[in-house]
């Protein structure tokens, strides 16, 4: 009987990290990462806003040069609001149905390059015209870099892949498969040994959770994201936030998960222990 319930503990904690480890990787890939709410609600920080108003400087350096202005003079017409409403649309449409090969998105607005340039100079209104087209069209080539049709159209098959599909499904069952494993080794270790089993319970769901800890946070430490072979460029902010933020949400609750779990197996060790005494 001693031997049926050891081999049956060794069996429930194998299937109880498999479980949480199937369960920390649907639930965030499918909850954050490609969850468009997340991603519009965080991918716009202040570090990313800053980044791209500077990607975006240079580009409109070079029209303002051409129409007489100096460098640097538009900087303040792109404010942090109008790229994090651009950056919610690319999103959008990112993960829009209609979306194949490329992202269907607005053109950046004119009126405050017309409106800088008006109250800056006595060019004609044609030329104004002119003017503020060539620095929305440079503003929103850079907001919309990560438009490639390469990237977009493996996206989109990705995201409408059986994989992606079932990822609810599979966070579902990892989730409840979890919960039973609990059950049953409280079950196996019911009368005399319920604090054992508690224990092992606590101990198996620290395993589980330290297996999808430990790759995430050594991901992030070694900077592996920073390290892509990609030119500083408004397309390395876009691709870099949308990653650094799923990165960041995942271990989040990792950490918040880690923690929790930590506390109560230490507490069931302390109540095991003092039994034992």
């Amino acid at each position: 009987m001693r031997l049926l319930r050891t081999l049956g503990t060794a069996l429930v904690l194998i299937i109880l990290c498999a479980s949480l480890v199937l369960t920390l990787v649907a639930g965030p890939l499918r909850f954050m990462a490609l969850n468009p709410a997340f991603l519009k609600t965080f991918v716009p920080s202040k570090t990313y806003c800053e980044e791209m108003r500077a990607r975006v400087s240079e580009d409109l350096d070079h029209v303002a040069i051409l129409y007489g202005l100096e460098s640097g003079a538009l900087n303040d017409v792109v404010s942090d609001e109008s790229i994090k409403t651009y950056t919610s649309a690319l999103i959008d449409a990112m993960f829009a149905q209609e979306t194949t090969d490329s992202l269907n998105l607005p053109a950046y607005p004119t009126d405050g390059f017309a409106a800088y340039l008006k109250a800056h100079s006595s060019y004609s209104d044609k030329a104004i015209e002119d003017f503020s087209q060539d620095c929305a069209a440079a503003v929103t080539e850079d907001l919309s870099a990560i438009d490639a049709s390469l990237l977009v159209s493996n996206f989109t098959r990705f995201r409408d892949s059986m994989f992606v599909n079932l990822l609810p499904i599979l966070f579902g069952a990892g989730l409840a498969l979890t919960v039973l494993m609990c059950a049953i080794m409280k079950l196996l270790y019911a009368g005399t040994s319920k604090r054992a089993g508690s224990v092992l319970m606590w101990g198996g769901c620290f395993m589980g959770i330290t297996l999808v800890l430990v790759p995430v946070s050594q991901f992030l430490l070694f900077d592996y994201v920073g390290r892509l072979n990609i030119t500083p460029s408004a397309f390395r902010t876009i691709l870099t936030g949308l990653l650094y933020t799923s990165l960041y949400g995942w271990l989040i609750v990792l950490l918040a998960l880690f923690v929790l779990v930590t506390l109560f197996l230490a507490l069931a060790i302390v109540r095991a222990a003092r039994k034992k005494k």
